[in-house]
């Protein structure tokens, strides 16, 4: 495993979901969890304002 610069960990932040694509999420979560039986959590990100690169 390759070592990461703490900055690259700075490019992206959590999304900010409303409330309906928070819940479509999640559905797909209950749904992934039932068809393979392990629990999956997806997570949402997007690219930081804050962008030292």
């Amino acid at each position: 495993m390759e070592d990461k610069n703490l900055l690259d960990y700075d490019r992206f932040a959590a999304a900010n979901l409303s409330p309906d694509l928070l819940s479509k999420v999640m559905s797909l979560e209950a749904e992934l969890r039932a068809e393979t039986h392990k629990d999956v959590i997806l997570i949402a990100y997007e690219e930081s304002q804050h962008n030292p690169t």
